[in-house]
């Protein structure tokens, strides 16, 4: 029973690492420098335009 809780845990630590690997945008108008979703930003991609997600810290984290 333990082996099994290892198992589905050691699964676990290691798809939820690949999952925050990707890379992720953030979208702003250029116009009015507010974020935008992605669907306003692929409607007006001249007046649009992609950053990199900067990562967030965990609370406590120093």
């Amino acid at each position: 029973m333990k082996n099994l809780f290892f198992i589905i845990a050691f699964i676990f630590a290691f798809s939820t690492a690949e999952a925050q690997g990707k890379k992720q945008k953030q979208y702003r108008s250029a116009e009015s420098g507010r974020y935008v979703t992605k669907q306003k930003a692929e409607k007006s991609p001249a007046t649009t335009y992609s950053t990199p997600r900067k990562a967030r810290l965990k609370k406590g984290a120093k």
